[in-house]
């Protein structure tokens, strides 16, 4: 390929992460860098995909890619803030850009918000979800405040439903060293 050959540069697929509510989230882990930016806002801004925004983006986005397969990722702050209505309008305008592409969606969350109607949506969406827990309780509560049972229960919802899923720790100071009990904790929850 010759230094003047561009073709490089488009042959992969662009990857983005969406953040439908902008830093917002309803947990405040000790670690979270976005605690910090959240300070420099009014209280009262709103940083939330509204529709215009995300049609425009989605259609670009679609248009942008040069494979067959087109992946938005769907992050936070915690992206489950935004009502399920908001997911459902971005499907429908998902579906009505593709333009023949296979469109695909995952979502990181730190699972304290999913309920059954959430993973039925996941399901029948296809949706990958990414659960954000750093272990076992000791060292998860230790960071994230006390919401170990209700990320278990999150991912219980997932597993009933169906729904595939992975997960996201932070490794860190406290259980750096523990990469044994990591492992057999994500293999025992289904990870």
């Amino acid at each position: 390929m010759s230094n003047s050959d561009t073709s490089f540069a488009f042959a992969h697929p662009i990857y983005v992460m969406l953040k439908p509510a902008g830093s917002r989230c309803n947990l405040s882990c000790r670690y979270c860098y976005y605690i910090e930016k959240r300070r420099m806002f009014d209280e009262t801004a709103d940083f939330s995909i509204d529709d215009v925004l995300l049609e425009t983006f989605t259609e670009q986005y679609i248009a942008a890619q040069t494979q067959p397969e087109v992946l938005f990722t769907w992050h936070g702050g915690e992206p489950l803030l935004r009502p399920l209505a908001f997911y459902q309008h971005a499907l429908d305008l998902q579906r009505r850009y593709a333009g023949g592409k296979h469109i695909d969606n995952c979502l990181q969350t730190n699972g304290t918000l999913l309920t059954d109607e959430w993973c039925r949506f996941f399901r029948d969406n296809r949706f990958l979800i990414g659960i954000s827990i750093d272990g076992p309780r000791r060292f998860h509560d230790a960071l994230r405040g006390h919401t170990f049972d209700r990320v278990m229960h999150g991912i219980d919802l997932l597993n009933r439903h169906g729904v595939e899923w992975n997960a996201m720790a932070v490794v860190n100071g406290l259980n750096a060293e523990y990469p044994l009990v990591f492992y057999r904790f994500f293999k025992q929850v289904g990870c």
